[in-house]
């Protein structure tokens, strides 16, 4: 079966996939992303109508009635960070920054703070 592949902004066909009908989504974005480069399957949205659902990766053409010749309407989600990214940024950052003013604490507190840092009492 052969589907038309159309940018869901303004409607304009990207190319033409010859797919199966059992087909996942996941595998139709591959072949997207063989017609144009810049759109890898992370910032892909495959949707039926243009402000339509954005449809799962593990649905087939054949689960959504999409027969020869059916349009599929794809739209660029822009790039993506992944979660480790957003780990680090999130935990990272605030420890990063912890240290340096136990280290440094004559940046909050003043000269006062310049003698150094001991654990035991005196």
């Amino acid at each position: 079966m052969e589907i038309e592949i159309l940018d869901a902004k303004n409607s304009k066909p990207l190319g033409k996939c010859r797919v199966q009908g059992d087909t996942t989504i996941k595998a139709l974005k591959n072949e997207v992303q063989n017609m144009k480069k810049s759109l890898t399957i992370h910032r892909q949205a495959l949707r039926l109508e243009p402000r339509g659902k954005i449809l799962k990766d593990s649905d087939t053409l054949q689960s959504l009635s999409i027969s020869s010749g059916g349009k599929l309407y794809v739209k660029d989600l822009g790039p993506q960070i992944s979660w480790k990214g957003v780990f680090l940024a999130e935990y990272a950052g605030p420890i990063f920054v912890y240290m340096i003013f136990y280290q440094r604490p004559s940046f909050i507190y003043g000269s006062a703070a310049a003698n150094p840092v001991s654990l035991t009492a005196k």
